[in-house]
């Protein structure tokens, strides 16, 4: 396993992705179809990739060997880019379902009209707009140790996902991303208890 060509291979294959995604997006404020099906699907994407984007952070803090060390690698380098792909697509899944709704009936729902798990999964997409801003090398030279700290939000935002579809009876998603914040969170614990004071 040649790690390190399958990780360039896949750094150099997201950018194009982003990037039709992104042109996509624009393009669907200017065309009056339906995208709600895709809107739905790209959903379920957004949250695969969240726990893609989860995992070199627990492999590495548990300290792995063997074949998952070489995940965690392959995924580390193209961590930034799977993150602002899988922010696209929550963001796409929001316009396609709800925003464009709002927009074309002219109504927007005042705070606490939307039902919780819309509410929830609003919040999470808010939480993830200043990674998304902050997912570029430029941005970790201005903000130095803030980088970090800013990227402490997905911890809340896998949260609010979590709830956001556990809400809809989606145990499928649910159970996964409740198993991951366990992960995150054990794996903390483990960091904290090996790395010397």
């Amino acid at each position: 396993m040649n790690r390190q060509l399958i990780s360039q291979a896949l750094h150099k294959t997201l950018l194009p992705i982003i990037v039709i995604s992104w042109i996509l997006l624009i393009a669907s404020f200017f065309i009056d179809i339906s995208l709600e099906s895709i809107g739905k699907e790209l959903g379920e994407w957004a949250i695969y990739l969240l726990w893609i984007v989860s995992l070199p952070g627990i492999l590495k803090r548990f300290r792995v060997k063997g074949f998952l060390q070489n995940i965690q690698i392959i995924f580390m380098q193209s961590r930034r880019r799977l993150g602002i792909l899988m922010f696209t697509f929550a963001l796409m899944h929001y316009a396609w379902l709800r925003l464009f709704l709002y927009i074309k009936l002219s109504v927007f729902p005042a705070p606490g009209e939307s039902p919780p798990f819309e509410t929830m999964g609003f919040l999470g997409l808010f939480l993830l707009i200043p990674l998304f801003i902050t997912s570029n090398n430029r941005a970790v030279r201005i903000l130095k140790k803030n980088w970090q700290r800013i990227h402490y939000l997905i911890y809340a935002a896998m949260w609010l996902i979590a709830f956001h579809v556990s809400l809809q009876g989606k145990l499928e998603y649910a159970i996964p991303t409740f198993a991951i914040i366990f992960l995150q969170i054990t794996s903390w614990i483990q960091w904290k208890r090996t790395v010397p004071a």
